[in-house]
């Protein structure tokens, strides 16, 4: 459902997060872990646009949100 609204840019990070998060709490781990590589998938690609690799490292792992998704997707992906 998310992909059809494109990105959403302004709050996106958390958006796809949560969904993840609650599918995961619902029991659907299924479709939480597509979530979950959806939006590691979505972010990776943000952080691509940043010129400044210590800028892109900063990114993913100091913004909350970023490094939540991360390593929910390490954890719930590769295992």
């Amino acid at each position: 459902m998310l992909e059809s609204f494109g990105t959403l840019e302004e709050g996106e990070s958390l958006v796809r997060l949560t969904f993840a998060e609650a599918l995961a709490a619902g029991g659907r781990q299924g479709e939480a872990a597509a979530a979950i590589a959806s939006a590691r998938a979505a972010l990776l690609a943000r952080a691509e646009k940043l010129s400044d690799p210590a800028w892109r490292e900063r990114f993913l792992r100091d913004v909350p949100d970023n490094a939540r998704t991360i390593e929910l997707a390490r954890q719930w992906l590769d295992g």
